[in-house]
């Protein structure tokens, strides 16, 4: 059962010995971890303080926004970085790369939160144009998923950009060109797939990134996502709350890992034969 303490209430003994056994702080601190730990694994987080109701509920109500949010962040990331990328690296050190890297540069200067605030100003308050706050359909999503985007865009554009350069300098690259391969062929087969493993490290990164960058953007945009929901937990210090948030996002960390760690094995021939190497050597 949970309490939601006023500030009108008397704390006599008996009210605050009554609130830590509800709690189950009046038991031992090894106890209570190991009924925390098997109550997380059983995914129930208890109640939360201010409302009363079970957090797994409430997460389980939210989390479908906040991986929309950060579905359309991550293909808009992917949408503008490849591009980006390709480009600089094709006119390497003339007036588009110029441009582009100037673009970069202020787009990883440039807090999310910030440009939220830009985009919001322009787009809803002057041209009216899209929703400012709340959901109101798949337009709502377009300002949100610009702002946590446009720092995973620049550094993953800048990141193609140089992986392509160092790729083209080698000689399998040479050898393909002196064989008469150009264009498209040479720059995304030759080029840009022998740089494909470092940008896919980094496109795995950037999806946790995306779900950190939710906390604030949800908030700023007064969507109901995990983000929102776990920031009105933290200002109240709801620790349900913020321990179901720091589970999930450390949850969703190592996934995103273990993701990238298997696409990196059917991408790269080396770590398939080096894992049938080693699995024969155990055998």
């Amino acid at each position: 059962m949970a309490y939601i303490i006023h500030s009108q209430l008397p704390a006599t003994p008996e009210l605050i010995a009554e609130i830590r056994a509800s709690f189950g702080l009046d038991k031992p601190i090894l106890s209570q971890y190991f009924l925390w730990l098997y109550n997380a694994l059983s995914l129930d987080f208890g109640v939360s303080y201010m409302s009363g109701r079970s957090v797994s509920e409430d997460f389980a109500q939210f989390l479908p926004n906040t991986l929309l949010l950060v579905l359309c962040g991550f293909v808009l990331t992917l949408l503008c970085a490849l591009p980006l990328g390709v480009l600089s690296m094709h006119y390497h050190n003339r007036f588009p790369d110029f441009i582009i890297r100037l673009f970069c540069f202020v787009g990883v200067s440039m807090p999310n939160f910030w440009f939220a605030f830009l985009l919001m100003l322009l787009f809803s308050i002057y041209l009216g144009w899209l929703p400012a706050v709340g959901i109101d359909g798949v337009r709502s999503f377009i300002l949100p998923s610009l702002s946590i985007a446009l720092m995973s865009i620049c550094i993953l554009a800048r990141l193609i950009a140089t992986n392509m350069l160092q790729v083209q300098s080698q000689r399998h690259v040479i050898y393909a060109k002196m064989r008469g391969v150009s264009g498209a062929r040479l720059y995304f087969y030759h080029i840009f797939y022998n740089a494909f493993l470092p940008i896919l490290t980094a496109m795995g990164m950037h999806i946790g990134e995306l779900i950190g960058g939710a906390l604030i953007i949800e908030s700023v945009f007064s969507m109901p996502g995990i983000g929102l929901y776990s920031i009105q937990g933290i200002a109240n210090h709801d620790y349900p709350v913020i321990e179901c948030f720091i589970l999930s996002l450390s949850v969703g960390f190592v996934l995103c890992n273990v993701i990238v760690d298997i696409l990196y094995a059917l991408f790269d021939p080396r770590m398939r034969k080096s894992m049938d190497t080693r699995s024969k050597d155990y055998v």
